[in-house]
């Protein structure tokens, strides 16, 4: 998925904190979709967080390795599989 186009789909989602985890429900028209809800954990959350429209997802991966001290090939698959998992419910 293009990060650019998960811009702009963000708009579409209501997000709620619970805790450490950040719970995402799609919209469509102004009705919540209940049956497919995300649920991100810390990695997650900052991966949405950081999806501002200006940051590329290399951007988001360097911004990963740094925030949680990890390897860069871990970071990209961590990004790459969350934005699959999203692009995956918008089809």
């Amino acid at each position: 998925m293009n990060i650019h186009f998960l811009f702009e789909l963000k708009s579409k989602y209501i997000t709620r904190e619970i805790g450490d985890e950040l719970v995402l429900v799609p919209l469509s028209g102004n009705v919540a979709q209940m049956n497919v809800l995300f649920t991100l954990n810390e990695t997650g959350k900052f991966i949405w967080e950081q999806v501002d429209g200006k940051n590329t997802k290399e951007d988001i991966i360097a911004l990963l390795v740094q925030e949680f001290d990890v390897e860069a090939e871990t970071a990209k698959i961590d990004v790459e599989t969350f934005l699959n998992k999203i692009a995956a419910t918008l089809k």
